[in-house]
Formats: structure tokens, C-alpha cells, sequence
């Protein structure tokens, strides 16, 4: 008789090794933390000593405990505990039985698990708890099921403490509470309770989701095809070996010296080649391992979670899932696994007293295609998920408890990287009036969906409705290079130059300067209570009261575009030809992109989800970069009627953005993503 399987255990992403008192960090990667103790102490040892966070071992996100002042040696015991990777353990008879019964001092052995009420039942217990009204409903599995049903699933936000997850962005796929549906997403059209999404997500008992295990099983491919070339990559090193001691036997007295000097030269080639598979190898490890627990924890949680449970920690491991396969598909993209040794003698034996090497290996190096096509798979797995919340099907509510907008599906969203992009719209100078021609140096999008846009010579700002269509002008008493969204509620900020920046409310149509901060200031931007100026050579920041804070210096000299992300706490700007990603708490940057494509870049703006959008004057195009600065391309190679690009305002929920124009006949056009995007009328 077959023996049953072993009950399969979580895993941590840094030991390997099933969890010893697993913590979680806000970013929901989960280690033991004896493991993550002893990375934080070697992350403080190699870092700066007064900084007060670490990157996560997966992710590289900034982590921090919410007290500053822990010491180093605890700060793995300040994260909470992820009840859900407690792997299960050999219980005593006591645990077994019914507790209902143990509260009045009465032991009777255990037959079902209430998941509503997280405790386990008897026979007669059972019998009880189906007649009451408010517990009729409850549902119960075999206590012998039991596993997933003890723990508890956290239900709030990460990012602010004890705030719960309570409301759904549809536009963003994200769970959130009300502070960062404030902050975060104000300008989001689709934002629902949590609990109508779950009801009009599920219809029905759900499926079993096999994406889970089909993710598991194809990191296991790419893992079982590293470990394979490995084998094969020291197999070819001993057959050149051979070769090599075979060639140097017919000439041993000379050759003796040489043998090991090539040995030395064949052994450290091959041992960067194997640090390459090695690197490739744990990275995959983490992934497999965290696909493994990702799959045990949605298997447990499909047959004993409740629908919220399961809607609530679907959401954070496929997004988990989704930013750690990013990681690995960005690390080993770059990395090979198969390698090809050949020998090659350069001389003949008649020659061998001239020779200064034996002989020289070259290595051709490729990603095989079990590989390629497993990591393609994964990716398209992980884009199903999260292209919908987690559910087997799903339609928007037509619930009046909607808190923004109308109960109507949103456009299909397009791949920016592969999906067509189109001028639906140009405005025509002669449209705008004013004295001079409009020169549109930066803009912003209103919680209207207005555009309002600064004209520098005519020292003004424009307003446009939500269809693109001139609407008012507000004069100003300076040239305005760029506006921005301020800190509060209806306030903008205007650059204006040497002349600083203005502090103004836009309300019921009128535009008021409450203040003027003297400084220079071309870009202008946000970044939670800082506020960001860019001028020539450098990157200021300030606090809310427009004190300067401190100064990151630039290696090119030129007027500075400025965009940010709440999202991750970063901030992007144009250092020459480069576009810098970077945070405010650190000194080094986050990445630096530059590419013969992009010449004199102007304008920068992100879309919803952090690509990098920006005019390239010299050449009149439009360029994007990915989030982490990993790629780029040319996504618009000739405007329609604008030679030289001067701004760029992408919209902060639809799929399209505005390009102004440095003084030509057309001030503006608009463009947007998808094949049928049509012209606005």
C-alpha cells in the first residue's frame, strides 16, 4: 500500500526551510524571523548606520517598523506574526475537542470546524448551531480538515495602521482603506465597498483557481532546467579538461607550467559561469518556494476560508505573486543558464616552445527555451489574475452604496507596451487667443477630468473641459512653467520661475493666490507632505511651509520635469539626456535610464501604473520607460502635427495622454491607447 503524501509545509524565501515564527512585512513577503533578524543586522552593518530601513529580501522595497527607535537586534519580532504560514503541528487530544464543551468544563472529541466562528464543534454543538438563526448559515467543515480555519486573515491596510480594508479601486485592481482612497486614489472613477465587490464577484461556491499550481509547476520547470544545465555546464568542463591534459601530455616537460595556469583560467571562467546559475537558481528558488506556499495557502483557504478570506488574500497574493515574478523575470531575463565550452588549440605541437597560453575557451551563452517558455507562461498566468479581483466571475455593482461615479464598466485596459497608441485630437493656436503664441509649458488634470495647462508667455493658465475643449483663462502676474496638485484639498502649485512658486486654490471656478514662496522654480511636485522644485542644476526639496530641506545635485545642467508616485515614494526627473528614478530617504538612485532614442527630454509624467511617459524634443517623439527602468521604447516615433514636443500630462485613469507643443500652429494633441480609439467629439 502507497504511503499518503506528507502534509506540504510553507516555506521561508530566505532559509528555504519550512517557517520558524514567520513575520510579514507590509510588503506581504514572509520570512522566519530568526532569518530576518539576522538579514536586517547584515543589511545595518553594510548600510548607512543612521538609516532607518532595509529592502525587503525579494521585493528591494523600503521597509521599516513603525518605531524607528528598535533596536536592530528585535526588529524582526516588530512585524506581526502571518498567522496563515504557521505550518500545522502534531495537536494533543485537547486540541481536538470541542471547545463550546470545554467552556463549561465538559470534554467531548471534536466533528466539525466552524470557519465563521473559528472554533471547533461536537455532534451536539453541531446540532446547536445549526438551529440558531445567526449561526445557521456558518460554514462548517470536518474537523479533521481543519488547518487554515485557526487563522486568522488580516484585514487591514498595510500602509496605515488600523485602518481596515474596506473599499476596492477598480481602476487601480486594489484593496484600500480611506486613507489611501484620499491620498492615493482621489482621482479614481471606480472605488467600491469591499463588500459588494465579494457579493457581485461571487456566484455561487467558487472554483479551485489551478493557476496557482500551474504558476508552482512551471517555476519548478525553470528550476529543474537550471540544476539540468548546471550538470551539463560541469560535464563540458571535464571533457575540456581531458582534452587539454591529453594535448599537454605530448609535450609535458613545457607544457607542465601551462597545464595549470589553464586549469586556474578554465576553472575561474567556469566559476562565474556557475555563479550565474547559481544567482539564477535562488532567484527561482524564491519564486518557486513563494509560488508553493502561494498555492498551499489558496488550495487551504478554497476549501475552509470564508469569501472574504479568500477575496482578501487572493488580493494580496497575487499581487505579491505579481511584483515577486517581476523581480525574478527582471534578474533572469539578463542571466543565461546553458553555456557551450570549446576547445580551441591555437598552435601545433612544432610551435609549442612559442607559447605563451595553452589554449583558450570561448563560452556562447543563451537562455534555453524550456526556460524562456516557462517564465513566458508565468507571465501570462500572473496578467490573468490580475487583470479581475479574485473571483470566478465579475460585474460591476449597480448598488447605490457606490462612492464615486456611475455603476458602469470602464473601457478594456490595453497593453501600452504592445497595444496601438493614436492622436485622437489637435488644438489649433488660433483657438486660445492671447497676445502671443501659447507656449503650454507643463499641466495637470483636475478631479473633473479638466486639463489645466500653464502658458508661459501669456501669463496665464488655461482651462479645458473634460472634452478638451477651451473653457476660461486665469492670468497670473508672472510666466508659469508647470502646476501641480498642492497638499490640500482644492489648493494647486504654479512654478514661476526665478520667481519661485505660488500657492493658489481653484474652487467653484475661481482661481486665488493665497501665497508666494520665493525660490527658483521650473518643475513642481508633491511627494506625500514634501514639496519638490527643480531648476537647473539640482533637485530642491522643501517642507509643506516651503522651507528648504536639503538639495540633490544634477550631473547635466537644464530646466528640470519633475513627476511622483505615491504609490511607491518615488520621484522621477530629467538629468540631461537620463530620466532618474529615485527616494527621498536615500542617497543613491533607484535607477538611471538613458538611450540614443531619447535626446532632450521634456515634459515627464506616469500613468497609473508607473510607466514613464516623456517627449524627446530633438527627435518630435514621445518615449516610455517601464516602472523599474528596465526597458524602453520609442511609443510615438512622429507626432501628428507637432515637430518639437515641449510637455507631456498624462491622465492620471484613462489610457491617454496630452502633448503640447514648443510656439507651432497646433498648441496641443491628445492621444490615447487602443485600436478603436476614435476621434473626440
Amino acid at each position: 500500500m502507497a504511503e499518503a503524501s506528507p502534509t506540504p509545509e510553507y516555506k521561508c524565501l530566505l532559509c528555504m526551510k519550512p517557517y520558524n515564527q514567520p513575520r510579514e512585512l507590509p510588503c506581504n513577503h514572509t520570512f522566519c524571523c530568526p532569518c530576518l533578524t539576522s538579514y536586517i543586522n547584515k543589511e545595518h552593518r553594510t548600510a548607512d548606520e543612521d538609516r532607518h530601513y532595509f529592502p525587503c529580501p525579494v521585493c528591494d522595497k523600503p521597509t521599516s517598523p513603525r518605531d524607528v527607535n528598535t533596536d536592530v537586534n528585535t526588529c524582526g519580532t516588530s512585524f506581526p506574526i502571518n498567522n496563515l504560514f504557521i505550518n500545522p503541528t502534531v495537536k494533543t487530544s485537547d486540541d481536538e475537542n470541542c471547545e463550546a464543551c470545554q467552556r463549561v468544563g465538559e470534554s467531548n472529541p471534536s466533528v466539525v470546524w466552524c470557519t465563521d466562528c473559528a472554533e471547533l464543534l461536537c455532534k451536539q454543538c453541531r446540532s446547536f448551531h445549526e438551529r440558531i438563526k445567526v449561526s445557521a448559515k456558518h460554514r462548517l467543515v470536518p474537523s479533521k480538515d481543519r488547518g487554515f480555519g485557526d487563522a486568522k486573515v488580516s484585514e487591514n491596510c498595510p500602509i496605515h495602521e488600523g485602518r481596515p480594508l474596506d473599499v476596492y479601486c477598480l481602476d487601480h485592481s486594489s484593496m484600500c482603506c480611506g486613507i489611501c482612497v484620499s491620498v492615493s486614489h482621489k482621482n479614481c472613477n471606480r472605488i467600491k465597498p469591499i463588500d459588494d465587490v465579494i457579493k457581485t464577484s461571487v456566484t455561487g461556491q467558487p472554483s479551485p483557481d489551478t493557476a496557482w499550481e500551474n504558476i508552482k509547476d512551471e517555476a519548478t520547470t525553470m528550476l529543474e532546467d537550471d540544476e539540468s544545465e548546471m550538470t551539463l555546464l560541469n560535464s563540458k568542463e571535464k571533457e575540456v579538461t581531458v582534452e587539454v591534459a591529453r594535448i599537454i601530455q605530448q609535450a609535458k616537460d613545457k607544457l607542465d607550467g601551462l597545464n595549470i595556469t589553464f586549469k586556474s583560467e578554465l576553472a575561474d571562467k567556469c566559476n562565474t559561469l556557475r555563479k550565474q546559475v547559481s544567482d539564477r537558481m535562488n532567484c527561482v528558488k524564491k519564486f518557486r518556494t513563494n509560488s508553493e506556499n502561494s498555492n498551499i495557502l489558496m488550495t487551504r483557504i478554497d476549501k475552509q476560508g470564508t469569501d472574504r478570506q479568500r477575496f482578501i488574500t487572493r488580493e494580496k497574493t497575487k499581487h505579491q505573486m505579481s511584483g515577486h515574478y517581476r523581480r525574478m523575470d527582471q534578474n533572469t531575463k539578463k542571466q543565461p543558464n546553458t553555456f557551450d565550452l570549446k576547445l580551441n588549440i591555437g598552435t601545433v605541437i612544432d610551435d609549442i616552445l612559442k607559447l605563451t597560453s595553452i589554449a583558450k575557451v570561448d563560452v556562447t551563452s543563451k537562455i534555453s527555451s524550456t526556460s524562456r517558455k516557462a517564465d513566458s507562461r508565468i507571465g501570462t498566468l500572473l496578467a490573468t489574475l490580475m487583470a479581475k479581483p479574485s473571483a470566478t466571475t465579475f460585474a460591476d455593482s449597480t448598488s447605490a452604496s457606490d462612492l464615486v461615479g456611475s455603476p458602469t464598466q470602464g473601457p478594456a485596459t490595453v497593453d501600452v507596451w504592445t497595444g496601438s497608441v493614436s492622436c485622437v485630437l489637435s488644438v489649433d493656436r488660433r483657438s486660445l487667443a492671447g497676445e502671443e503664441t501659447p507656449f503650454f509649458t507643463g499641466g495637470m488634470f483636475t478631479d473633473n477630468d479638466e486639463l489645466l495647462v500653464t502658458d508661459n508667455y501669456n501669463c496665464r493658465l488655461v482651462l479645458f473641459d473634460d472634452k478638451y475643449r477651451y473653457k476660461r483663462e486665469y492670468k497670473v502676474k508672472r510666466n508659469p512653467y508647470n502646476v501641480t496638485r498642492g497638499l490640500n484639498i482644492d489648493e494647486i502649485l504654479v512654478s514661476i520661475g526665478e520667481g519661485g512658486f505660488m500657492r493658489c486654490t481653484l474652487r467653484n471656478g475661481q482661481l486665488t493666490v493665497t501665497e508666494t514662496i520665493s525660490c527658483t522654480t521650473y518643475g513642481i511636485a508633491v511627494l506625500g507632505d514634501n514639496i519638490l522644485v527643480g531648476i537647473r542644476n539640482n533637485v530642491e526639496v522643501m517642507s509643506s511651509d516651503g522651507k528648504f530641506k536639503k538639495s540633490i545635485q544634477k550631473k547635466c545642467g537644464s530646466v528640470t520635469h519633475l513627476a511622483t508616485s505615491t504609490s511607491t515614494s518615488t520621484f522621477y526627473y530629467s538629468d540631461g539626456n537620463d530620466i532618474v528614478c529615485r527616494r527621498l530617504d536615500s542617497d543613491v538612485e533607484d535607477y538611471r535610464y538613458s538611450d540614443p532614442g531619447l535626446s532632450d527630454p521634456r515634459g515627464i509624467g506616469l500613468d497609473r501604473d508607473n510607466n514613464v511617459y516623456v517627449c524627446g524634443s530633438n527627435f518630435g517623439n514621445v518615449y516610455i520607460v517601464s516602472p523599474d527602468g528596465s526597458r524602453g521604447k520609442v511609443l510615438v516615433p512622429s507626432l501628428s502635427s507637432i515637430t518639437s514636443p515641449y510637455g507631456i500630462i498624462v491622465h492620471p485613469t484613462k489610457q491617454e495622454f496630452v502633448v503640447t507643443s514648443n510656439m507651432e500652429a497646433t498648441s496641443l494633441e491628445v492621444y490615447r491607447f487602443g485600436d478603436n480609439a476614435g476621434v473626440i467629439q
